[in-house]
């Protein structure tokens, strides 16, 4: 029988382990781990006393996003999987949320099996691309400046005009994006919602986290403003590299690989109704 807890600073070495294990491109931190000890979405699953797997389980009003599920490896395969999940389930049934939603490896189908039992359904794809040092200084070098170009940071008077502009975005977890612009991970780093605005409107949003670094979910209405954007991280990136993950957009995927930027991960976006939107 597995006990479910928040974490306590003594359990870090432990969590450390099973997170490199899962997420070893993911760059947790200890800072980080130690600031999220009070989120009550950081749950340990003790088996003895003995952390055997976590949950990262993140709720943005009435949509539940299950950011992060591991099993230490040696345990693997006795289905406490299986517990995690009923788990993350009833947290967010007692939350009321309506959704649920999740990014999975299109090619790890013993995960893909799990959500599936427990009412997920594949819905889009989504890719995350790395553009390393070197791609992202040619971009600066050789970029060209446009008038009428602006970033800045979008608030909540912004959400009409990113739904028009973006059909398909996950309105549910934009609102709390805006609301709630500064907001840190495991990975560090307090997120800002940026957006590109020319003459004709909003052309891309990214919510860029500067120490990740990187975007996500990032939206773009044409690709050809996808450098103007990058260019106007330079106010506020830290880093000489860049991550950008999207959802739906094969045209942007082809575009990226065309360039040779690094596909990172590609994803599956899977959700479970909870119940029926009010």
């Amino acid at each position: 029988m597995l006990n479910f807890r928040k974490f306590t600073d003594k359990d870090w070495n432990s969590f450390e382990e099973i997170a490199m294990e899962a997420f070893a491109r993911e760059n947790i931190q200890k800072e980080n781990f130690l600031q999220l000890l009070d989120d009550e979405g950081l749950i340990g699953a003790f088996k003895d006393g003995k952390l055997i797997g976590y949950l990262r389980l993140l709720l943005m009003d009435e949509y539940g996003h299950l950011g992060q599920i591991a099993v230490e490896k040696s345990e693997r395969g006795k289905g406490y999987g299986n517990n995690l999940m009923e788990h993350a389930i009833k947290y967010y049934s007692e939350k009321d949320v309506v959704n649920i939603g999740l990014y999975v490896e299109t090619k790890n189908n013993t995960a893909i099996s799990l959500y599936k039992k427990y009412g997920f359904e594949k819905q889009f794809e989504s890719w995350h691309y790395w553009i390393n040092e070197e791609q992202f200084g040619n971009i600066l070098e050789n970029y060209q400046n446009k008038e009428k170009l602006e970033i800045r940071i979008l608030t909540p008077e912004d959400f009409d005009t990113m739904v028009k502009a973006f059909p398909d975005i996950n309105c549910k977890e934009l609102r709390v994006h805006l609301s709630r612009p500064k907001t840190k991970g495991l990975s560090g780093g307090e997120s800002i919602p940026l957006g590109l605005f020319t003459v004709n409107g909003l052309m891309v949003y990214g919510r860029f986290n500067p120490e990740f670094p990187g975007c996500r979910p990032f939206e773009i209405t044409d690709i050809e403003y996808l450098d103007d954007f990058i260019v106007g991280l330079n106010e506020y990136k830290t880093k000489d590299y860049l991550r950008i993950t999207f959802d739906r957009n094969k045209g942007l995927s082809e575009f990226c690989d065309k360039r040779g930027y690094r596909l990172h991960h590609h994803l599956w976006v899977m959700m479970k109704k909870m119940k029926e939107d009010v």
